[in-house]
């Protein structure tokens, strides 16, 4: 459809004479008085834009806030203070320098959380899959498990490196959620570099410097959508 705009004017002008720029200022006025017609949106479109607006909403990006409900439980013979490994886990999970750089906050729940975090005895590690080691701590499914003797005294590639016990359990406890939150494992990025979370420092360093946090490059999570 094309609008077409009409104006008139008594003034005349002769080819080739001179053109007074007042003479358009009547044309102008008129102009400017023109109000175009509103055009509703149709039906459709506006579904369409619903529906996107929805769809970035439920991406999550950063920033929306979002809260994840975790509960704790143990399996086998525990000796570690389960009181002191609630109130540690859960200032490591909320900590500004964690995965809460995310804008997510963790809340531990009595029963039913979003994932379930245990304190267990090394060797009923490998009882949640044959894929874990009682040497390490593991992630299966719905379950973040913490090998009871990680959390007492960390490993020789930690120890060795310089790395403080407590450091060590703020480690482990982001890097085995760090699976649950849909990350793999990564490598050193080079010798000398802050260590990636998500790499198993726990065995070798590979050059790189102990950290319990994760990287910029880490702050995403496909389990939440962000």
């Amino acid at each position: 459809m094309s609008l077409g705009l009409f104006a008139t004017s008594t003034t005349s002008v002769t080819v080739g004479s001179t053109v007074n720029p007042a003479d358009y200022s009547a044309m102008r006025e008129t102009i400017k008085q023109i109000s175009l017609p509103k055009i509703d949106q149709p039906k459709w479109l506006k579904d369409q834009i619903a529906a996107e607006v929805a769809a970035a909403g439920a991406k999550r990006a950063p920033g929306a806030g979002i809260t994840v409900t975790y509960d704790v439980t143990t399996r086998g013979a525990i000796t570690s203070s389960l009181s002191e490994f609630r109130l540690l886990a859960n200032q490591t999970l909320n900590d500004s320098r964690g995965w809460a750089r995310m804008n997510v906050s963790f809340t531990e729940v009595s029963s039913g959380g979003q994932f379930t975090l245990v304190l267990a005895e090394a060797s009923q590690v490998p009882t949640f899959s044959s894929a874990c080691s009682s040497e390490y701590s593991c992630r299966v499914g719905r379950y973040v498990i913490i090998n009871q003797d990680r959390w007492q005294g960390a490993t020789p590639s930690w120890n060795g490196g310089g790395g403080s016990l407590r450091d060590y359990r703020h480690m482990v406890v982001n890097h085995e959620t760090g699976h649950w939150l849909g990350h793999g494992h990564r490598s050193c990025g080079g010798a000398g570099q802050a260590a990636p979370v998500m790499q198993q420092q726990s065995i070798d360093l590979q050059g790189c410097k102990f950290n319990p946090w994760p990287l910029a490059s880490e702050l995403y999570s496909p389990q939440l959508g962000i």
